[in-house]
């Protein structure tokens, strides 16, 4: 699971071995802008969202290398999901969400993704509203929840 601590080594059951924790790759607080909202007066203008990804993969042909061709390179994650709330007009964070965790999974390869789609100040009295998904590669297909 994503949200696991790497420190939580427990194994799940007693007597099983402990699994080792995923190696991640993380982008916190990435900023995009998108037509999106269900409200007339949200479909006037973009809108910033904040995203927080974590992309689970394997680092250590990275590591071995030392070359970006083997890692998964958040630069180009990054780009992607601004690019595609960019040109996204859905009214709703979890249309987008979905689609996000679907490039993650699909283009860049991560064995699963968790995200987080927030709208600052779209409600008034709150910081943020927003959802968090975590898909894995298995799921992608079928949308299911993890």
């Amino acid at each position: 699971m994503l949200h696991a601590s790497p420190l939580d080594t427990s194994p799940s059951r007693p007597g099983a071995a402990a699994a080792a924790a995923p190696d991640l790759v993380k982008i916190r607080n990435l900023r995009a802008w998108s037509l999106i909202g269900v409200h007339p007066h949200e479909r006037l203008h973009r809108q910033e969202l904040r995203l927080d990804v974590w992309l689970e993969t394997d680092h250590r042909a990275a590591a071995a290398s030392d070359n970006i061709a083997d890692a998964l390179d958040y630069s180009a994650v990054a780009k992607a999901f601004r690019e595609h709330a960019g040109k996204s007009t859905h009214e709703l964070i979890e249309t987008l969400g979905e689609e996000l965790a679907q490039i993650a999974l699909e283009q860049f390869g991560a064995t699963a993704v968790r995200l987080s789609v927030e709208k600052p100040g779209a409600v008034p009295g709150t910081d943020t509203v927003g959802i968090e998904i975590e898909r894995r590669r298995a799921e992608s297909a079928g949308h299911s929840t993890a």
